[in-house]
Protein backbone atom coordinates (compact mmCIF):
# COMPACT_ATOMS: atom_id res chain seq x y z
CA UNK A 1 0.00 0.00 0.00
CA UNK A 2 2.88 2.35 0.85
CA UNK A 3 4.47 1.79 -2.55
CA UNK A 4 1.11 2.31 -4.22
CA UNK A 5 0.61 5.67 -2.48
CA UNK A 6 4.13 6.76 -3.38
CA UNK A 7 3.43 5.86 -7.02
CA UNK A 8 0.23 7.91 -6.98
CA UNK A 9 2.07 10.91 -5.50
CA UNK A 10 4.86 10.61 -8.05
CA UNK A 11 2.36 10.37 -10.88
CA UNK A 12 0.47 13.44 -9.65
CA UNK A 13 3.66 15.43 -9.30
CA UNK A 14 4.76 14.41 -12.78
CA UNK A 15 1.42 15.44 -14.27
CA UNK A 16 1.60 18.80 -12.51
CA UNK A 17 5.12 19.37 -13.82
CA UNK A 18 4.06 18.49 -17.37
CA UNK A 19 1.13 20.87 -17.15
CA UNK A 20 3.42 23.61 -15.88
CA UNK A 21 5.87 23.04 -18.72
CA UNK A 22 3.07 23.01 -21.28
CA UNK A 23 1.85 26.45 -20.20
CA UNK A 24 5.31 28.01 -19.84
CA UNK A 25 5.54 31.17 -21.92
CA UNK A 26 8.73 31.83 -23.88
CA UNK A 27 9.87 35.43 -23.67
CA UNK A 28 12.46 37.81 -25.03
CA UNK A 29 14.02 40.72 -23.15
CA UNK A 30 14.60 42.61 -26.42
CA UNK A 31 12.51 43.41 -29.47
CA UNK A 32 15.07 41.66 -31.67
CA UNK A 33 15.89 38.03 -32.34
CA UNK A 34 19.54 38.62 -31.48
CA UNK A 35 20.87 40.72 -28.63
CA UNK A 36 23.12 42.68 -31.00
CA UNK A 37 23.09 43.45 -34.71
CA UNK A 38 25.45 40.94 -36.30
CA UNK A 39 27.27 40.48 -39.60
CA UNK A 40 25.34 37.94 -41.65
CA UNK A 41 25.37 36.53 -45.17
CA UNK A 42 22.26 37.58 -47.07
CA UNK A 43 21.51 34.98 -49.73
CA UNK A 44 20.09 36.02 -53.09
CA UNK A 45 18.99 34.17 -56.25
CA UNK A 46 21.50 32.58 -58.63
CA UNK A 47 24.00 31.89 -55.85
CA UNK A 48 24.70 35.54 -55.10
CA UNK A 49 25.11 36.88 -51.56
CA UNK A 50 26.20 39.96 -49.64
CA UNK A 51 27.45 40.55 -46.10
CA UNK A 52 25.71 43.14 -43.95
CA UNK A 53 25.11 43.82 -40.25
CA UNK A 54 21.47 42.95 -39.62
CA UNK A 55 18.94 41.61 -37.12
CA UNK A 56 15.39 40.27 -37.09
CA UNK A 57 12.63 42.38 -35.53
CA UNK A 58 10.37 40.20 -33.39
CA UNK A 59 7.35 42.42 -33.97
CA UNK A 60 6.83 40.81 -37.38
CA UNK A 61 9.97 38.68 -38.01
CA UNK A 62 11.21 41.21 -40.57
CA UNK A 63 14.85 41.58 -41.58
CA UNK A 64 16.21 44.96 -40.56
CA UNK A 65 19.40 46.99 -40.47
CA UNK A 66 20.60 49.96 -38.45
CA UNK A 67 21.85 53.31 -39.71
CA UNK A 68 22.67 56.34 -37.54
CA UNK A 69 20.65 55.15 -34.55
CA UNK A 70 17.59 54.24 -36.61
CA UNK A 71 16.31 50.77 -37.54
CA UNK A 72 15.08 50.26 -41.09
CA UNK A 73 13.16 47.38 -42.65
CA UNK A 74 15.22 45.71 -45.36
CA UNK A 75 13.91 45.21 -48.88
CA UNK A 76 13.78 41.39 -49.13
CA UNK A 77 12.04 41.12 -52.49
CA UNK A 78 15.24 39.60 -53.88
CA UNK A 79 16.34 37.78 -50.72
CA UNK A 80 16.14 34.01 -50.23
CA UNK A 81 17.45 33.88 -46.68
CA UNK A 82 20.09 35.00 -44.22
CA UNK A 83 22.73 33.09 -42.27
CA UNK A 84 24.07 34.16 -38.87
CA UNK A 85 27.09 31.90 -38.26
CA UNK A 86 25.50 28.43 -38.04
CA UNK A 87 21.89 29.65 -37.76
CA UNK A 88 20.06 30.00 -41.07
CA UNK A 89 16.77 31.75 -41.84
CA UNK A 90 14.68 31.44 -44.99
CA UNK A 91 12.18 33.94 -46.31
CA UNK A 92 8.56 33.01 -45.60
CA UNK A 93 6.45 35.50 -47.52
CA UNK A 94 7.92 38.74 -46.07
CA UNK A 95 9.15 37.21 -42.81
CA UNK A 96 12.27 35.36 -41.72
CA UNK A 97 11.86 31.79 -40.49
CA UNK A 98 14.60 29.90 -38.66
CA UNK A 99 15.51 26.66 -40.41
CA UNK A 100 14.68 23.70 -38.17
CA UNK A 101 15.66 21.07 -40.72
CA UNK A 102 16.47 20.84 -44.41
CA UNK A 103 16.16 17.81 -46.67
CA UNK A 104 17.17 18.41 -50.23
CA UNK A 105 15.26 21.46 -51.47
CA UNK A 106 12.66 21.24 -48.71
CA UNK A 107 12.72 23.08 -45.39
CA UNK A 108 10.90 23.13 -42.07
CA UNK A 109 11.12 26.66 -40.64
CA UNK A 110 9.85 28.46 -37.56
CA UNK A 111 8.75 32.11 -37.60
CA UNK A 112 9.04 33.62 -34.11
CA UNK A 113 7.16 36.83 -33.33
CA UNK A 114 5.91 38.73 -30.31
CA UNK A 115 2.51 37.47 -29.26
CA UNK A 116 0.68 40.77 -29.71
CA UNK A 117 -2.63 39.59 -28.24
CA UNK A 118 -1.02 38.38 -25.04
CA UNK A 119 1.21 41.43 -24.88
CA UNK A 120 -1.76 43.80 -25.05
CA UNK A 121 -3.56 41.79 -22.39
CA UNK A 122 -0.54 42.06 -20.10
CA UNK A 123 -0.21 45.79 -20.81
CA UNK A 124 -3.88 46.47 -20.13
CA UNK A 125 -4.14 48.88 -17.23
CA UNK A 126 -0.41 49.55 -17.22
CA UNK A 127 0.96 53.07 -16.86
CA UNK A 128 3.35 52.39 -19.76
CA UNK A 129 2.22 53.39 -23.27
CA UNK A 130 1.22 50.66 -25.69
CA UNK A 131 4.51 49.60 -27.19
CA UNK A 132 3.19 48.68 -30.60
CA UNK A 133 2.20 52.26 -31.26
CA UNK A 134 5.86 52.65 -32.24
CA UNK A 135 5.40 50.13 -35.03
CA UNK A 136 2.65 51.82 -36.99
CA UNK A 137 4.71 51.70 -40.19
CA UNK A 138 6.33 48.66 -41.72
CA UNK A 139 8.10 48.01 -44.97
CA UNK A 140 10.99 49.50 -46.87
CA UNK A 141 12.13 52.81 -45.43
CA UNK A 142 10.15 52.60 -42.19
CA UNK A 143 12.04 53.27 -38.98
CA UNK A 144 11.70 53.59 -35.24
CA UNK A 145 13.71 55.49 -32.69
CA UNK A 146 15.34 53.04 -30.30
CA UNK A 147 15.74 55.77 -27.69
CA UNK A 148 11.95 55.83 -27.35
CA UNK A 149 11.77 52.23 -26.22
CA UNK A 150 9.70 52.14 -23.00
CA UNK A 151 11.23 50.49 -20.00
CA UNK A 152 10.21 46.91 -19.36
CA UNK A 153 10.60 44.64 -16.36
CA UNK A 154 13.81 42.79 -17.15
CA UNK A 155 12.55 39.52 -15.78
CA UNK A 156 9.34 39.66 -17.78
CA UNK A 157 10.14 40.56 -21.36
CA UNK A 158 7.99 40.14 -24.45
CA UNK A 159 5.81 37.01 -24.86
CA UNK A 160 6.69 35.01 -27.97
CA UNK A 161 4.81 32.69 -30.29
CA UNK A 162 6.08 30.28 -32.93
CA UNK A 163 4.45 29.58 -36.29
CA UNK A 164 5.74 26.71 -38.44
CA UNK A 165 5.96 26.50 -42.21
CA UNK A 166 7.34 24.15 -44.83
CA UNK A 167 9.13 25.41 -47.91
CA UNK A 168 8.89 22.86 -50.72
CA UNK A 169 11.04 23.88 -53.67
CA UNK A 170 10.33 27.54 -52.97
CA UNK A 171 6.61 27.18 -52.22
CA UNK A 172 5.54 28.17 -48.69
CA UNK A 173 3.18 25.71 -46.98
CA UNK A 174 1.67 26.52 -43.55
CA UNK A 175 2.07 23.67 -41.07
CA UNK A 176 -1.66 22.94 -41.11
CA UNK A 177 -3.17 19.61 -42.14
CA UNK A 178 -5.63 21.07 -44.67
CA UNK A 179 -2.80 22.94 -46.43
CA UNK A 180 -0.08 20.34 -46.16
CA UNK A 181 -2.01 17.29 -47.37
CA UNK A 182 -2.35 18.86 -50.83
CA UNK A 183 1.41 18.50 -51.26
CA UNK A 184 1.85 14.93 -49.99
CA UNK A 185 3.42 12.59 -52.56
CA UNK A 186 0.80 10.20 -54.02
CA UNK A 187 2.61 7.09 -52.75
CA UNK A 188 2.70 8.58 -49.21
CA UNK A 189 -0.97 9.56 -48.88
CA UNK A 190 -1.97 6.37 -47.05
CA UNK A 191 0.98 6.67 -44.67
CA UNK A 192 0.09 10.33 -44.08
CA UNK A 193 -3.48 9.40 -43.17
CA UNK A 194 -2.17 6.83 -40.70
CA UNK A 195 0.18 9.39 -39.19
CA UNK A 196 -2.67 11.85 -38.70
CA UNK A 197 -4.44 9.20 -36.62
CA UNK A 198 -1.49 8.89 -34.23
CA UNK A 199 -2.53 10.59 -30.99
CA UNK A 200 1.11 11.09 -29.99
CA UNK A 201 1.81 13.12 -33.13
CA UNK A 202 1.23 16.89 -33.03
CA UNK A 203 1.29 19.86 -35.42
CA UNK A 204 2.77 21.91 -32.57
CA UNK A 205 5.74 19.63 -31.97
CA UNK A 206 8.96 20.23 -33.92
CA UNK A 207 10.02 16.58 -33.85
CA UNK A 208 6.62 15.56 -35.21
CA UNK A 209 6.83 18.13 -37.98
CA UNK A 210 10.31 16.98 -38.99
CA UNK A 211 8.78 13.65 -40.04
CA UNK A 212 6.62 15.38 -42.65
CA UNK A 213 9.65 16.33 -44.74
CA UNK A 214 9.63 12.69 -45.91
CA UNK A 215 6.14 13.19 -47.36
CA UNK A 216 7.01 16.10 -49.66
CA UNK A 217 8.12 15.71 -53.29
CA UNK A 218 11.91 15.66 -53.54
Amino acid sequence: MKHFLLSICFFSASMALCAQQATMQRRSKTIFQHAEFQPARIMQPFGRSVIDTVNILLKDASLCFRREGKVYAADISHVLGVRFDSVEYRKVNMQMGRVIEQRGYNYLVCVTTINKTRYREEMSGSANPAYFELFSASGVGSFLDLDREPLREEEKGFPLEDTYFFIARGEVIPAVESKFKKHVRPEMKRAFKTLMGDRFWSWRDENSLRQLLNYLPE
